[in-house]
């Protein structure tokens, strides 16, 4: 399986396995949506995943609900720390 930065686990209480996939150094969009089908669907939430690198060899990366930044985090070597998100 190819490495990547972003890594999403998806768990739905009625299927039998979870599903996982990797994304790119870019981040990662995510529409969710909701309705009866396919042609009857409604946006209800995006979630945005960034990557960024920092000075110092340093990884920032941040969760988006909306366009509003709710969580951040900075990866030092194997060291990852959750930080107040700059508003």
């Amino acid at each position: 399986m190819k490495r990547s930065p972003i890594y999403n686990f998806v768990q739905v209480p009625d299927r039998a396995t979870a599903k996982d996939f990797g994304a790119g150094p870019l981040g990662f969009s995510q529409d969710i949506r909701v309705g009866t089908g396919s042609n009857n669907s409604h946006s209800l939430a995006c979630l945005n995943v960034t990557r960024n690198l920092l000075d110092n060899g340093r990884v920032e990366f941040c969760l988006y609900l909306d366009g509003q930044l709710i969580k951040r985090g900075i990866l030092n070597g194997s060291d990852f720390k959750m930080v107040a998100p700059t508003l």
